[in-house]
């Protein structure tokens, strides 16, 4: 088996490593998209929309970054500060442990970014906005911050 260097869901970087778009899988089956962050900051759960039409740039900013669409692309998995390392992996497939809720998500519910809330935040899904869902709530969200488990519905 082949060890490679600079990979693992929870690495960042200060230069585009892997190809910006690259997606890698780990051992239990989750995907993950090697992006460029832009606009904000991310904390571990935030749901990214993309920013850019040509390339795999993302942003949780919904009310005033460069996000093009209302569909979640990804979820952080680790927590970028994009003035030291811009480049991370984002969760595009598989069981996220960690999705940032609104605080109303039950367990079942089909859900989508919030883009009338919170920035990097998920809420469930209303009639008619069935091609928004990004992934299903395995458990309600809870804590603090508030979280969800999320099976993403491979948004890659």
């Amino acid at each position: 088996m082949a060890i490679e260097l600079g990979w693992g869901p929870t690495y960042t970087s200060s230069t585009d490593d892997h190809g910006v778009g690259a997606i890698k899988w780990d051992s239990d089956g989750n995907a993950y998209r090697w992006v460029e962050v832009v606009d904000l900051d991310l904390a571990v759960g935030d749901v990214v929309y993309p920013a850019s039409t040509s390339t795999w740039q993302v942003t949780q900013d919904i009310s005033g970054g460069s996000r093009l669409t209302a569909l979640v692309c990804g979820v952080a998995v680790v927590a970028v500060d994009i003035s030291e390392a811009k480049y991370a992996f984002v969760q595009v497939g598989g069981i996220c442990p960690d999705v940032l809720g609104d605080g109303d998500v039950a367990a079942g519910d089909a859900v989508i970014g919030d883009v009338a809330g919170a920035d990097g935040v998920a809420d469930t899904m209303a009639a008619g906005e069935e091609a928004a869902v990004f992934g299903y709530a395995l458990e309600a969200d809870s804590g603090s911050p508030t979280t969800f488990a999320c099976q993403l519905k491979g948004i890659i």
